[in-house]
């Protein structure tokens, strides 16, 4: 089944990639992990967490002398990125139609 050449043209539209849209995106993934990490110790203690949807960066503690007490996931990062230029995309699609 193939796309009709509007709805392929549409789609083409949400998804290339813009300076605006890339901008939006690094922004909106920056200020939802932060209020994120800011958020999570006042309901879990001693977990710090970096990334919204997918923590892909974790720490806790108190960690004794020597110990690595993080952990940190590569493909989470790629999958939190790629949500938010997602979202980032939605919001500007969104807008452009008012």
């Amino acid at each position: 089944m193939t796309l009709r050449p509007k709805k392929n043209k549409i789609m083409k539209d949400f998804l290339n990639p813009t300076v605006f849209k890339i901008t939006l995106a690094f922004v909106l993934f920056l200020v939802f992990s932060w209020l994120w990490r800011m958020a999570i110790p006042f309901i879990i203690s001693d977990t710090f967490p970096l990334g919204v949807p997918l923590s892909f960066f974790l720490s806790w503690g108190p960690c004794r002398p020597g110990e690595n007490c993080s952990e940190f996931n590569g493909m989470y990062l790629v999958l939190d990125i790629g949500f938010w230029y997602i979202v980032g995309s939605v919001l500007v699609a969104w807008f452009r139609k008012k």
